[in-house]
């Protein structure tokens, strides 16, 4: 089987989410095919000290050619702004419009010309504008989040005017491009059912299936050398996404606040790259609060910390740090928002608090409770070890593949 993935980043180091979740469905399908990888340098999500060459050596080992693109927006300020400003005029939306380039139009045109690819996956909706470029190859089109419903969603909460009718805006676009693009693939993978259901509610009639966020459940995991902080939480994620910003923003004005009133001895680490003042500013008053901006290895921190958190009131998708300290058998107290797509069960291998005063109580439980500790954490690994490792997602993946590749030959 011969794979072209056309990815929206270069998927390496495997650090963030979107980075974990690319690189891992990578490696899956080259063990069932020759994957050609074509890759955007998207510098915003990589890590600062990134480096392209060993990003290449590592990615090659999976793969049997590799192309990248430097898009010409990323390096480009101005070009960036003319672009967003422009795409408020025209029917795609800026989502769309960034990605449009004649040097990747023209390395798509060359790979499909010179290898005959029995399927092409494209990672995300903003590739969907070169779907025509496949020509009659199968194709699939991947979708992190349903992201007209990440934006629409994002109104409910932005309080700036100008950005809410931005992002409605955007939304509106990119729902109506969601409509009219989805078809036209062989199949519209999505993280979970729930998105998949909301997709299906833009493009009625699309042929989709649930290809999930997973762990390496071999490189997170508990050991016993090491015994966590009694009372010492963490959150982990990068901030300069909105969602997770916004989670951090809450947990410092309003659940920290409640929580040290009731338990003083409480300590709380975030970890994670572009920490917003807000945090920084608490950290500077507050010694029970460390920041420790990104780290190369978030499993030391996880294995000291004795409860994770993850306040979020925005976003789409599932969230894959969930998925980290679950099979690392951290206890987790998040919102009901936070395990969307993860088909958790409350009170067997999870918390759940929608408000500062029930994070109180849920934390209170945990440090006072070491066997409820013990419980969740080893329900939460078995849990992610039958259902979201990435054998298990691998597996669905390459079965989608085979039954699209069958279906168009058949």
């Amino acid at each position: 089987m011969k794979i072209l993935w056309l990815s929206q980043n270069v998927p390496y180091p495997p650090k963030t989410g979107v980075l974990q979740r690319n690189y891992n469905l990578l490696r899956e399908a080259s063990r069932i095919g020759e994957v050609t990888l074509l890759a955007v340098v998207k510098e915003n999500i990589l890590p600062e000290e990134f480096d392209l060459d060993e990003a290449l050596e590592q990615l090659g080992k999976f793969c049997e050619r590799i192309e990248i693109v430097n898009l010409p927006i990323e390096s480009s300020r101005l070009l960036l702004l003319a672009t967003a400003f422009k795409s408020l005029f025209t029917r795609d939306p800026f989502s769309i419009n960034w990605i449009r380039c004649r040097e990747m139009s023209n390395k798509i045109a060359t790979l499909v010309r010179e290898i005959e690819f029995d399927i092409i996956h494209f990672d995300t909706i903003s590739l969907a504008a070169y779907h025509e470029l496949a020509g009659p190859t199968p194709k699939v089109l991947n979708h992190h989040n349903i992201e007209s419903h990440l934006l629409l969603r994002r109104t409910l909460v932005e309080e700036n005017p100008v950005k809410k009718q931005y992002y409605q805006l955007e939304g509106r676009k990119l729902q109506r491009y969601e409509h009219d693009v989805c078809p036209k693939f062989d199949r519209n993978f999505t993280v979970s059912s729930l998105d998949g259901e909301r997709l299906e509610e833009i493009a009625p009639g699309i042929s989709t299936d649930v290809i999930a966020n997973g762990v390496d459940v071999d490189y997170f995991y508990a050991t016993n050398d090491v015994q966590p902080t009694a009372g010492r939480l963490i959150m982990v994620s990068g901030m300069n996404w909105f969602p997770n910003r916004d989670a951090v923003l809450h947990m410092c004005q309003d659940i920290w606040p409640a929580l040290v009133k009731e338990i003083p001895a409480a300590s709380w680490i975030c970890v994670g790259s572009s920490p917003p003042p807000e945090l920084l500013s608490l950290a500077d008053q507050d010694d029970r609060v460390v920041v420790t901006g990104f780290v190369d290895d978030v499993r030391p921190y996880m294995a000291d910390a004795q409860i994770y958190l993850c306040p979020m009131r925005d976003g789409g998708g599932t969230r894959l740090k969930i998925l980290d300290a679950m099979s690392m058998g951290k206890p987790i107290v998040a919102t009901s928002m936070a395990y969307e797509g993860i088909a958790v069960t409350p009170e067997e291998n999870v918390l759940i608090a929608d408000s500062p005063a029930e994070f109180v109580v849920q934390i209170r439980r945990l440090m006072n409770d070491a066997q409820l500790c013990r419980t969740l954490g080893e329900n939460a690994r078995s849990f992610v070890t039958e259902n979201y490792s990435w054998p298990v997602i691998g597996k669905r993946l390459a079965d989608n593949y085979r039954s699209i590749i069958d279906g168009s030959t058949g």
